[in-house]
């Protein structure tokens, strides 16, 4: 799961998502023509735990990795120079996602994307079922779980500035 050339639909605590490895640059082209989105909206990326976060981003010291149990959250960071350079994410700062899916975070050894699984500007998917109605073989689904309850969009936290952290949505 989550190797290169593949764009995998899992479920989060939010919607269906499609990843694609962070380092897989013609994946994450594949993902942004997929999506129909244009070259101004960027991907928000998915760790496995806090630990993996760290390695990829600046994290403020006393940020535990609980909070992205309590609700669904997005934390904008800056990125470290292990992260790969991409046009599909600022260079100065990047938007990362925890995974709370205790099913697919032991496959996750890179960062992956956490872009909602749909058409750019259409509604999030909560059902395998409409994956494959809309994207047919064009991805692979995780299947441990159907459908998933509607949920409202994750949290968006901007800590690049640890001293004035600021909620956008």
């Amino acid at each position: 799961m989550f190797k290169n050339g593949e764009i995998w639909a899992y479920p989060t605590d939010t919607s269906f998502g499609l990843g694609v490895r962070a380092d897989d640059e013609a994946g994450l082209k594949k993902l942004a023509e997929l999506k129909q989105r244009s070259g101004e909206k960027y991907f928000s990326l998915m760790v496995r735990d806090l630990s993996m976060l760290r390695e990829f981003a600046e994290v403020p010291p006393k940020l535990a990795e609980s909070v992205f149990y309590q609700t669904p959250k997005t934390l904008i960071l800056k990125p470290k120079s292990k992260l790969p350079k991409s046009s599909f994410w600022p260079k100065d700062k990047v938007a990362f996602r925890v995974c709370t899916t205790p099913e697919i975070g032991p496959h996750i050894d890179y960062p992956i994307t956490a872009t909602s699984a749909n058409i750019s500007g259409k509604d999030p998917i909560f059902s395998t079922f409409k994956l494959e109605a809309l994207f047919g073989t064009q991805i692979q689904i995780c299947r441990f779980i159907e459908d998933l309850p509607k949920a409202s969009p994750s949290e968006i936290w901007d800590l690049t500035n640890p001293k004035q952290p600021k909620q956008l949505r």
